[in-house]
């Protein structure tokens, strides 16, 4: 088991972020918002999935202890993208039945 499986199975987030996270894989594009949710620079190649998988998980475990601590710098809509991300990640590379998310 990778650390970001053993990540993903012990992750406890909010039901209404992962419902929300849940819904935009239906429009979720990884081609088109892949880039944004990690934050690289236009026309740089995406990384593979299990590394976008580990830097999504490291960037939800930052947006998640903002919003645990009331930071004035997390923003809902952006947290529910990089869950987003992260579950079609977690499809991607075939740990998305070890994500009890919700």
């Amino acid at each position: 088991m990778t650390q970001t499986t053993f990540g993903l199975q012990t992750t406890i987030r909010p039901r209404l972020l992962v419902v929300a996270a849940r819904h935009g894989l239906a429009q979720y594009d990884r081609a088109r918002h892949l880039a944004r949710v990690l934050g690289l620079p236009l026309g740089y190649p995406l990384p593979a999935p299990g590394a976008a998988q580990d830097a999504l998980v490291q960037r939800e475990a930052e947006m998640d202890h903002a919003r645990r601590h009331h930071d004035a710098g997390w923003h809902p809509a952006d947290h529910v993208m990089v869950m987003t991300a992260l579950l079609h990640e977690a499809r991607i590379t075939g740990t998305a039945q070890a994500m009890p998310l919700g």
